[in-house]
């Protein structure tokens, strides 16, 4: 009964692992505003405000443990300065 138990004790700590992983906050942040500004000469002030603003908004979601994907939400912004961008 307790090697049953120990066994699924160790089935259930090895799948919650990734979900118990931190997020690096910092290293993704400084890393999505390098690909952000190729797009810096491209954008009026207002836009390139709005997509630091929702930059800065993700990071700090992220420092305060929410869960969600802040690369995603990064990724987005990247492509919305990309087509904006663009016009």
């Amino acid at each position: 009964m307790n090697k049953l138990f120990a066994a699924i004790a160790v089935a259930v700590l090895a799948s919650a692992a990734p979900a118990l992983a931190k997020t690096d906050c910092d290293g993704g942040f400084k890393n999505h505003m390098g690909k952000m500004s190729i797009y810096v000469n491209k954008m009026s002030g207002y836009e390139l405000a709005d997509a630091v603003r929702r930059s800065l908004d993700a990071y700090d979601s992220c420092k305060a443990g929410d869960s969600f994907s802040v690369h995603g939400v990064w990724d987005q912004i990247l492509a919305d300065m990309e087509k904006t961008s663009g016009k």
